[in-house]
């Protein structure tokens, strides 16, 4: 049996197992980029991103020049694997940071076009979805870069990402073009203008809608990682050691994670969350760990009380934060946010406070170093 025979005997499976080959390449990605990045990201990392980057840039470039004709299938693969390699890693960033169902929209967002990016690639010759998705790469890429730059993610520097992802794609999309204008007339230049403005358009209404969702505190506030958050008792410092008293929760709650924390409290007595945040080094953050009690009348959440923490970035295990509930607690659903003040929300942490009645509840000891 000779190889065309072979070929044609299992060309029906090798066709089907093609439409299974983009969904097993996203998983695969996301996989890979799990468990390398988004713990403690380091200069490989962003030398990865950086390349992911220039790549896309590049590879754009030469699409646009028509060199090499003959290449163009391997200039679409490339410029696929590129966009798939930021996707995939800024889909990991975004969702270690993504503390909110709101801002977890966004990162659904991005796997959407991760996981479309693998069935695109017949579409990239459309140059304005290419350079539409070269905006979204760009800009949610400097959001993540500058803060470790500049060792600060102030609302400035999300605003400045955005400026300098249009300067780059401006400017990458006219050197790519600059051949076409030298040997056109001053009409065919003017039509060109026009041309090169409708393809850009759609990048443009990318990163503008990015700046509307961040004024409504949409983007998850990357770099930041919440590595713990405790709903406990009897705080203390000890030997430099952050320590405290949580109940043991049920099976579901501790093995799966499903479900909220139940907390026992006497009268006089503090709830305490206690927390571990990673930034990058140096990075400087300012954030408020706001507590809410649930009003079953009308299901709205009540104002109890903030607390403003500041941290600075560069601990392996995490910045350590605590707050209590500053007035009395009282029996109910409750939850604790920690945010960016007057920004986005980087943990949600929802648990029930109930009267102790009887003996106490088992509990254990929380430590964090």
């Amino acid at each position: 049996m000779n190889v065309n025979m072979l070929y044609k005997r299992f060309e029906p499976r090798l066709t089907a197992i093609r439409r299974f080959l983009p969904a097993l390449a996203f998983f695969c990605g996301f996989t890979w980029d799990s468990v390398n990045m988004g713990r403690v990201v380091s200069f490989l990392d962003l030398l990865v991103l950086t390349s992911y980057y220039f790549g896309a840039g590049l590879i754009l470039v030469l699409l646009v020049r028509e060199i090499k004709p003959q290449w163009k299938n391997w200039f679409d693969f490339l410029v696929q694997f590129f966009f798939g390699g930021l996707f995939s890693a800024l889909v990991v960033f975004y969702f270690k940071s993504s503390g909110s169902l709101y801002t977890f929209l966004v990162v659904v967002g991005l796997v959407m076009l991760l996981i479309a990016n693998e069935f695109l690639a017949k579409r990239y010759p459309s140059r304005a979805l290419s350079w539409a998705l070269f905006a979204i790469c760009s800009t949610m890429y400097l959001n993540f870069l500058i803060p470790h730059i500049v060792h600060s993610i102030r609302a400035v520097w999300f605003y400045l990402s955005c400026l300098i992802s249009l300067v780059l794609i401006f400017g990458i999309h006219r050197f790519a073009s600059v051949k076409q204008h030298e040997i056109m007339s001053l009409a065919g230049k003017k039509r060109l203008y026009f041309w090169e403005l409708r393809q850009l358009a759609p990048a443009l209404s990318v990163v503008i809608l990015l700046v509307v969702l961040y004024q409504f505190r949409l983007i998850p506030p990357v770099p930041l990682v919440l590595k713990e958050s405790y709903i406990c008792k009897n705080f203390s410092n000890q030997d430099g050691s952050y320590r405290c008293q949580a109940e043991k929760q049920n099976f579901w709650r501790r093995t799966l994670g499903i479900g909220e924390d139940v907390i026992h409290f006497q009268e006089g007595e503090k709830i305490y969350n206690l927390s571990a945040v990673f930034a990058p080094t140096l990075i400087t953050v300012d954030l408020v760990q706001h507590w809410w009690l649930r009003d079953e009348k009308d299901n709205s959440w009540l104002d109890r009380g903030f607390v403003n923490l500041s941290m600075i970035g560069g601990r392996k295990k995490g910045w350590r934060n605590y707050s209590y509930i500053q007035t009395d607690v009282q029996t109910g659903r409750w939850k604790v946010e920690t945010a960016l003040q007057n920004g986005a929300v980087l943990a949600i942490h929802y648990f029930t406070a109930k009267e102790q009645i009887g003996s106490q509840q088992p509990t254990h000891t929380i430590r964090v170093h």
